[in-house]
């Protein structure tokens, strides 16, 4: 069966190829000031995976009507799945570069694969839109899904990390931003998607804070005032942007961050979660190699002294036309009870701003 540029086969859905450029969800978009990364486990029981595809295909309205209270804050979400939450929501067939979370461990360094099925990248200018938008999802979740990572992020200062940094400085922009993170012609059933990897890191900031200044210059690899990357004859190979360059057939492969720091002063608790979109994880998952494990072997990111990855992921970020075609390869849900969470019996959600009041046709 063909529908709106899907092509839906035996549970199946992937993109109909012959129905032009499929649209991308909002992996490209200026960094915003507020950010709640939310990821999930799916229920084993019932209709759990219905009621998250369910979800997956009203998502696109349920931005539109929290988002309406504020055009300018630039609401977005972006929904991506991990391996194993793709092969049980979408059925048969994954996209070329989607699997398991590979773990990283190198001495004291290690990279671990954390649990998640489904993750919700909620972005705006204002965190209480990104609250209000978590929380719906998570109302119309229900008992289906479980939250087992939730981090609200803030902008700071001039976009810099807690270490003092600015981050993302080399973040592609325009077509090129395009060209690093959305699938094309090598995977033309999941063309328009994207792969995303996202990792809770945690800085010891008393030690940071020791070091000198130029010191600290040395291992990110820029001056730390001005953001300007130190010549090729000061860094050192160990520089975190020496190790996270990737050059295949003299060509440099970029990718996408949208990292924000996060913490609690209280408790002591600082961070910063990296988020980075590509068209590949392979580029990602090679800086991580390099960073762990060395560029040669030992040759490692200093950063990794005072930093710690305590969480990691990778899902797969399929275009719009997938996901809400998630919902299309499932029967119909039931006419959800009066006053209920969950879709109006003609199909839309039970928020007035999207589709009237109730009783609107």
């Amino acid at each position: 069966m063909r529908r709106r540029g899907l092509v839906i086969e035996d549970g199946r859905v992937t993109a109909d190829s012959g129905a032009g450029e499929p649209e991308p969800q909002a992996v490209i978009v200026p960094l915003t000031s507020a950010a709640i990364f939310l990821i999930v486990v799916v229920s084993q029981a019932g209709a759990s995976a219905d009621t998250v595809r369910g979800l997956c295909a009203d998502l696109a309205g349920l931005v539109r009507a929290v988002g309406f209270r504020d055009p300018d804050a630039h609401l977005t979400c972006v929904t991506g799945f991990s391996a194993a939450g793709w092969n049980r929501l979408a059925g048969p067939g994954t996209p070329a570069g989607l699997h398991p979370f590979r773990e990283i461990s190198a001495g004291p360094r290690r990279a671990p694969a954390t649990a998640g099925d489904v993750l919700f990248h909620i972005r705006a200018e204002r965190m209480d839109m990104c609250f209000e938008l978590a929380s719906q999802i998570m109302t119309r979740l229900g008992g289906a899904a479980t939250a087992v990572e939730e981090v609200h992020g803030f902008r700071y200062f001039d976009d810099r990390d807690l270490l003092g940094f600015v981050d993302g400085t080399e973040n592609p922009v325009g077509p090129a931003a395009a060209r690093a993170t959305l699938i094309g012609a090598e995977d033309p059933a999941f063309a328009g998607g994207s792969y995303v990897i996202v990792q809770q890191y945690l800085h010891d900031l008393a030690a940071w804070n020791a070091l000198p200044a130029e010191e600290q210059e040395r291992i990110v690899g820029r001056t730390k005032l001005s953001d300007i990357e130190l010549a090729d004859d000061v860094k050192p190979s160990f520089a975190h942007n020496a190790l996270t360059e990737i050059i295949v057939d003299g060509e440099q492969i970029q990718i996408l961050r949208d990292n924000m720091p996060f913490g609690s002063a209280g408790d002591g608790r600082y961070g910063t979660y990296f988020i980075g979109y590509a068209r590949s994880p392979a580029t990602i998952e090679q800086m991580l190699q390099n960073m762990f494990v060395g560029s040669p072997e030992g040759n490692y990111d200093r950063l990794l002294d005072v930093s710690s990855a305590v969480t990691g992921n990778l899902f797969f970020v399929p275009s719009v036309p997938l996901l809400e075609g998630l919902g299309e390869a499932t029967p119909a849900p039931r006419p959800a009870a009066p006053g209920a969470a969950g879709r109006r019996p003609d199909g839309s959600l039970n928020i007035g701003s999207l589709k009237g009041a109730p009783g609107d046709g």
